[in-house]
């Protein structure tokens, strides 16, 4: 059985981890929603254990040759303490404590040290690199037979596969909770299974599932003959209804919860409970009500005290009085909110506000107003769409550092090997037939381990190359006049309440930049994803530049798009020239016709379009000064480079069309691309 200070290191982690992943979504009510992942908390305890003297035993090399369980917690516990402060010295711990697990030859510190490195990485979101630690863990709390250690790191795979987008893996983990739960009859671990597979199921937006497993955890509190812990539940299934758009239903769970949770004092689930049904009411339109209900939250926060909720209250009492028409009120709560939540640092709770602010301005007509936090908006908002890519970036960088390591380790290896082969030569030189053979082999060893380095480095160059490239061209794809010009558009839409364009502007932008971060990370994509992306781009760029150009793409009837793979986001920068250069001084209509084919094992595009040409655009750029060359192109080109050492005809060709009269007519671009079918 897992040792208590196991169980507890567990519990605190799977708690830690869920909080700050509840926290990231900006929902300051969302944590109440994973109450039963806390059910088990206990506080981490050390007797006698302060930081600075844990550090101080573990300095000590007598002790730290002749290791105890005692250090193996103590390197843990600091493991976990400096996840919150610093990643490389929670690595650190965590190393250290499997280290001397190993030099213990006990498997239940090991399995506790793999499992605190997968919960290191995660607390960073490097959810890729903690999935083997943990996986590890799992696998040798199986050896050991601890049915405890188990539990505990399937919660938290589930907790990172829910990260990671893999709903279905997670309900593995959960699931086989549950099973051995309802094998032993224990009735808490069931509650929690039941509660999180809820929880899973509602971020998967199966919501009829959803309500299944809620209602399943409402059934064991019934066995249990518990009342108190209903009141999180009934939450729980009040926002799943408000999420299917069931009003109705969900106030009639909110109103229970709030019957429950008001008779057992729970203020914190009281809170969220009366601003969830503020929210049903702020949603029919009952503004006063919603106004009374956000008030009596309010003053519960504030006695709690609960900044996170008081700053999100406070803005949300701003704009239900914007609804009713006070809006010098309005304004003063709105101010409020705001300045809490940039003290706190709550972004979404800043955006919230300013939105509000926004609104006001367009009630009192205020253009100061409106310019002021529009541009505010535009700017956050922005920047919270770089801390995403930054932080997919990041995570690239990590999982490449992580295998640069592994490799290191294992020519460390060897050497290691080598050296032990070559004192055992010393030992027998008596032996001379012997010696000359092992000699032999040995030389032949180190030729071919010293080739196959050679060979591990021209491969880490073209690998390291190859991530340039990409990143490069991601940066090209990403262009940021595009996105800024796109967002403004999206926000022209909303400023002028033309809510369904905005919708669709935003729908197809989202698509976009979902495809490009996907596509750029793959080698080979379907064409018709690639096609999806160039159709996508085609059309934005059409609304951003108010129609000034049709477009026309047309694709052979043999060609199977989805068994089609090509190498990603080839075409798109002589689409981005065309319309940047071609279109940007054209007087009349542009128009872009764009043409897949089949040729051998050559997949033919062909992109033309009716511009200025060449010849003139570089003119007009050297009238304006301006000496910037298309780095999609450069990289483009590069990547071409590239394909031709394996399909030497892969490669574009540009032509610059005339008419009649010789004067230009447009260019057309003949692109070359390598593919495969399956």
């Amino acid at each position: 059985m897992l040792p208590f200070m196991g169980v507890l290191l567990f519990s605190y982690l799977c708690i830690r981890i869920s909080i700050k992943w509840v926290s990231k979504s900006g929902n300051m009510f969302k944590p109440f929603k994973y109450f039963f992942i806390s059910l088990f908390f206990i506080p981490l305890f050390i007797k006698g254990g302060t930081i600075d003297s844990l550090k101080r035993v573990l300095k000590d090399e007598n002790k730290l040759a002749h290791p105890d369980k005692g250090l193996v917690k103590a390197s843990i516990y600091l493991s976990d303490y400096y996840t919150r402060i610093s990643f490389d010295t929670a690595k650190y711990y965590a190393a250290l404590s499997r280290t001397l697990a190993k030099k213990l030859g006990n498997p239940t510190g090991i399995a506790m040290a793999n499992n605190i490195t997968g919960m290191n990485y995660t607390s960073v979101g490097y959810y890729d690199s903690a999935v083997p630690y943990l996986n590890q863990a799992l696998e040798n709390f199986k050896t050991i037979k601890d049915t405890t250690g188990i539990v505990f790191v399937q919660n938290n795979l589930a907790v990172v596969k829910m990260h990671l987008g893999k709903y279905a893996d997670a309900l593995k983990y959960y699931q086989q909770n549950l099973a051995f739960a309802e094998s032993k009859k224990d009735y808490e671990n069931m509650l929690l299974a039941c509660n999180n597979m809820g929880i899973t199921y509602h971020d998967w937006k199966k919501y009829d599932r959803a309500l299944f497993y809620y209602k399943k955890a409402l059934g064991i509190l019934n066995t249990i003959n518990e009342e108190e812990r209903k009141g999180s539940v009934y939450n729980n299934i009040g926002e799943v209804y408000q999420k299917m758009g069931k009003i109705d239903s969900a106030q009639f769970y909110f109103e229970k919860s709030y019957l429950i949770n008001k008779k057992y004092n729970k203020q914190h689930s009281l809170l969220i409970t009366i601003t969830s049904m503020g929210d049903i009411n702020f949603q029919k339109g009952n503004y006063r009500e919603a106004y009374k209900r956000y008030k009596d939250a309010l003053v519960i926060s504030k006695r709690i005290p609960d900044d996170l909720n008081t700053s999100l209250i406070t803005i949300k009492i701003g704009k239900v009085l914007n609804k009713l028409n006070k809006y010098s009120l309005a304004k003063s709560y709105l101010l409020d909110g705001l300045k809490l939540s940039e003290q706190l640092g709550i972004k979404n709770n800043i955006l919230e506000a300013y939105k509000g602010l926004i609104e006001n301005g367009h009630l009192t007509k205020d253009p100061n107003l409106i310019y002021t936090y529009h541009q505010k908006y535009m700017a956050l908002n922005d920047s919270l769409f770089n801390d995403k890519n930054m932080k997919a970036i990041n995570e690239m960088e990590a999982k490449f550092k992580t295998a640069q390591k592994e490799r290191e380790i294992a020519i460390l290896t060897a050497d290691k090997k080598a050296k032990e082969l070559e004192i055992q030569m010393q030992r027998n030189q008596k032996y001379f037939i012997i010696i000359a053979v092992l000699l032999l082999l040995f030389v032949a060893y180190l030729l071919f381990n010293r080739y196959r380095i050679k060979q591990l480095k021209i491969k880490t160059t073209l690998e390291k190359a190859r991530i340039s490239i990409e990143q490069r061209l991601l940066r090209s794809q990403m262009n940021p006049h595009f996105i800024f010009n796109s967002l403004n558009s999206i926000g022209s839409f909303i400023g002028t309440k033309n809510i369904s364009e905005a919708q669709s502007y935003l729908t197809k932008f989202a698509k976009l930049m979902r495809l490009i971060l996907e596509n750029s990370r793959k080698p080979d994509i379907p064409l018709e994803d690639e096609i999806q992306a160039l159709q996508l781009n085609l059309e934005l760029e059409k609304l951003r530049f108010e129609n000034r150009f049709d477009f026309e793409l047309k694709v052979d009837e043999d060609i199977d798009t989805e068994n089609t793979y090509i190498s990603p986001m080839l075409i798109q920068p002589f689409i981005e020239n065309a319309i940047k250069h071609g279109f940007k001084n054209k007087k009349d209509k542009g128009f872009i016709k764009l043409s897949f084919t089949k040729s051998g094992n050559l997949l033919i595009c062909e992109i033309e379009d009716n511009g200025i040409g060449r010849e003139k655009a570089e003119q007009l750029k050297q009238q304006a000064g301006i000496k910037h060359n298309s780095l999609g192109t450069q990289v483009t080109s590069e990547r071409f480079e590239d394909l031709k050492t394996i399909h030497p005809e892969a490669g574009f060709t540009i032509i610059d069309l005339k008419n009649d009269a010789g004067n230009p007519a447009g260019t057309k671009v003949i692109v070359k691309i390598p593919f495969e079918e399956e």
